[in-house]
This record gives structure tokens, C-alpha cells and sequence, in this order.
């Protein structure tokens, strides 16, 4: 299932970044400062009256990039204070780089000898840190400080601290139940958790995406804590406390789509001053050498950059209002944001910029989040049921719309339809049942 949801977020990847190889149109003078845009300068100056009505509604709901920005927390009260400063930042990408080589494949969260001994060594040289950000995520509050003004091109260096905390804590998991301290797997595992619930909560669709794939680990992490043979009661009742807490803490699909539109209006604001180029990716470029278009891009998406706007905000707002409801009922409207891109590709009101770039990977970002939310609903299944807890009220996987089945085995609680069910993708959730003065 993990390498499911992994492949799902490989695929996933959103417009960051600028490229080596500019299309801007060569009438236009280079770009302002990037946060100079999120005030959305253009947008405002539009005669499109209905774009202005979008507008109007979204200053409304307080999600333009200049008012997605919150007030200012206090230090002393701010995770990310802490967090953000942990590592250099001139050697963040070096130090992912190293414990990402350590993690062992994407399937299992399994450590041989000399993994196991390069991730305690690992874990040693950087354990200062990793007790710092023990101690920050119990701060009352976690703003990171995300520059939406600056839409794709903010910097997001606290993802990949984020990830560096992460990883020493999986890193502390393994060691520990290599130990057979299970009390300290646990305990890993709780503070694994905790910094997904973090960076989830962010309005941004990086983040939110990011912290579902953290999750993808930490879900091998408790899959290996319950089936390790030296799991006593007391753990599991631990586990369902943790993982409900989780589920406590989720945060809202609409949340990361706001954000997105946010990112969607700058986005424009660089369309609008020729500056589309920094809208693409290597990959983009090539595509649009490919098909021969490149030279004439920056120019058309200008030209017909108001109806694309409009097209796109019109869409995004459809997006947002589907997450109202469960992914698998959103798919009618998912779908028809694609056939309808299909059916105007070669005609003269295709959206140029939000049929090419901006939601060219809506449906695959929402199904992450309705794959996150259905692995740890099913954990929570399982759990209840293994510790006699009262039934959760979580019956419906998200995103496939099956009921998730729950048997009851010799001496465990088994729980499926958890993943898509296509191509064997059918993963179920295993925990064992304690009888009362028994033994497993």
C-alpha cells in the first residue's frame, strides 16, 4: 500500500521553481520582486467583471496570497522557530540527501545489520536536534512562515527540515526495536506523527502532500511495532491513542486547495508581465520544445490570460466545494473538469496555463489525501477493535467508497479495503487480540 500511495506522489509534482532556458515574451522588462505579485496587481486592474466578482469572493474568504499570510506568532509559542533554525540551510540538502541513502526500500520498514548500524551512527550525530524538536513540538503553536505573497516561488526549506526531524526519529524507532524497546518505538512513532500533523496543517499543497507521504513511512513504522512478537497490551492501548490523536489533528482537503488557488492567482500575475518561464519545470520545457510551441507560449498565455484566469478560478472553486464531500463522491466533478479540458485542447478557448500547468494534477493530489485519510482511519479500526475500545465511526474508505471489512481471526483483528483495489493493490491492516489473563 505505502508504494501505492509513494507512486501516486512521485507522480504528484507541482510547478516550482524557474528554469534555465527563459521563454519570457522579450517586450516585457524582468520580473519584480516575486512577493511584489501576491498583492495581485494586475487581477485588481482587470475590466473582466466576473473575474472581479471571483476576486471579491476570495478577499472575502480571506485566501488571496497577501491575506493567506497569518499574523505574527509569538516566538516563544512557534514550533518553527525552533525547527527551522535546526540545521544550516546551506547544508539541509546534504543532510537529507545522507538519511534518505540510509531508509531502507519504500516497502518495509525493515533494517539489516549495517543499515540498521549507519542509521544509529546517523542518529547519534544529529541527536541534539532531534531532542531540540522533541522538546519545540510541545510550543503551543506552528507557523513556518510561508511567503504565499511569493506563490511557487516562495522558499519552502522547511519541508526538508521537517523531513531531516522525521527521519532521525524513524532512525530512533529502528534502533529501538532492534533493542526490543518497544516503549521507545512508540514513542518515535508519537513524535513521527506529530511533525506530519505539523507540516499537514499548513494551507499549502506541499506540505499537505508531503506530510501524507511522512505518513506512508510512519504507517510501515506501526506496522513493524505490532507485529514485532514482544507487543504487550499496554503498547497497543499507547498506538490507538496516538493514532487517534492523528486523526484529531487532520486537517481539513479544502485547506491545501485554497492554498493552491493562492498560489494559482500569482501564478497569473507572472503570466500577465511575461514571466511564464517561471512557472516551468525542466520537464515543462521539454514538452513544449517538443510539440514545437515553446517560442510562442509566454505570448499566447498573455494574450488570453483573463479568460484563463476566470477558467481556472471558476474550476478551482468547484474543486474546493467538492471537498465537502468524500473523494470517491467528488470524482463526478473531477471528471468533468478533465472531459471538458479534453473536449476545448484544440480549440481557441482552451485555457492555455490551467489545462497545461495549474490542474493538470488536481485528481491525483486529492486521491493522496483520500489514501492518507483511509490508511489511518483503518489503523484506527484496527486498534479500537484490538483494545476493546468502543467502534470507531469510520466505515467508508474515502477514496474507493468500500466499506472497509473487519475480521476477526484466531488471535488478531484484520482489517481491508483499504487501498484502490486495482491491481493488487488490497493491502490489509493485521493487529493482534490479547485475551483477557491470556497470552497471544
Amino acid at each position: 500500500m505505502k508504494n501505492v500511495v509513494a507512486l501516486i506522489a512521485a507522480s504528484c509534482v507541482l510547478l516550482l521553481g524557474g528554469c534555465s532556458q527563459p521563454v519570457r515574451d522579450a517586450a516585457t522588462s524582468p520580473p519584480a520582486e516575486a512577493e511584489d505579485f501576491g498583492e495581485l496587481p494586475g487581477l485588481k486592474k482587470t475590466d473582466n467583471a466576473l473575474l472581479r466578482e471571483h476576486l471579491a469572493r476570495i478577499v472575502e474568504q480571506q485566501a488571496t496570497p497577501e491575506l493567506l499570510n497569518r499574523p505574527e506568532v509569538a516566538a516563544d509559542d512557534n514550533v518553527a522557530v525552533v525547527l527551522i533554525d535546526l540545521f544550516p540551510r546551506a547544508k539541509l540538502k546534504s543532510i537529507l540527501e545522507k538519511a534518505e541513502a540510509i531508509l531502507p526500500p519504500r516497502k518495509k520498514f525493515e533494517y539489516d545489520p549495517v543499515r540498521l548500524q549507519k542509521a544509529i551512527e546517523f542518529r547519534k550525530l544529529h541527536d541534539a536536534k532531534r531532542l531540540e524538536a522533541r522538546e519545540a513540538v510541545a510550543r503551543p503553536q506552528c507557523d513556518f512562515g510561508i511567503q504565499f505573497k511569493a506563490g511557487y516561488l516562495a522558499e519552502l526549506d522547511f519541508i526538508d527540515m521537517v523531513k531531516i526531524c522525521f527521519y532521525l526519529e524513524a532512525f530512533q524507532a529502528a534502533e529501538a526495536l532492534g533493542d526490543g524497546d518497544l516503549d521507545g518505538a512508540c514513542e518515535a512513532l508519537e513524535f513521527m506523527l506529530c511533525l506530519t500533523t505539523l507540516l499537514g496543517a499548513e494551507k499549502h499543497l506541499d506540505a499537505r502532500l508531503e506530510a501524507a507521504y511522512l505518513r506512508t513511512d510512519a504507517y510501515c513504522v506501526l506496522q513493524a511495532v505490532t507485529k514485532d512478537r514482544r507487543i504487550r497490551p499496554e503498547h497497543l492501548v499507547r498506538l490507538y491513542e496516538i493514532v487517534k490523536h492523528q486523526l484529531k489533528h487532520w486537517p481539513g482537503d479544502a485547506d491545501a486547495w485554497i492554498g493552491e488557488r493562492a498560489m494559482g492567482l500569482h501564478a497569473y500575475e507572472l503570466v500577465r508581465t511575461g514571466n511564464l518561464d517561471l512557472l516551468l519545470t525542466v520537464e515543462d520545457l521539454e514538452q513544449f520544445e517538443a510539440e514545437g510551441s515553446l517560442a510562442e507560449l509566454a505570448k499566447a498565455a498573455r494574450r488570453i490570460v483573463d479568460d484563463d484566469e476566470l477558467y481556472y478560478l471558476e474550476t478551482m472553486a468547484k474543486v474546493i466545494e467538492s471537498c465537502r464531500r468524500p473523494f470517491h463522491l467528488r470524482l463526478e466533478t473531477l471528471d468533468g473538469i478533465r472531459i471538458d479540458l479534453q473536449a476545448k485542447r484544440n480549440s481557441a478557448d482552451f485555457p492555455l496555463v490551467a489545462g497545461r500547468l495549474l490542474l493538470k494534477n488536481v485528481r491525483r493530489g486529492q486521491a493522496i489525501q483520500a489514501q492518507d485519510r483511509a490508511n489511518w482511519e483503518a489503523w484506527a479500526t484496527a486498534l479500537a477493535a484490538a483494545t476493546g475500545q468502543p467502534p470507531v465511526p469510520y466505515k467508508t474508505n474515502p477514496l474507493t467508497g468500500r466499506e472497509y471489512s473487519q475480521t476477526r481471526l484466531e488471535s488478531a483483528v484484520e482489517i481491508g479495503n483499504i487501498g484502490t483495489g486495482i491491481k493488487g493493490d488490497d493491502p490489509k491492516i493485521r493487529v493482534p487480540v490479547f485475551e483477557p489473563g491470556g497470552n497471544n
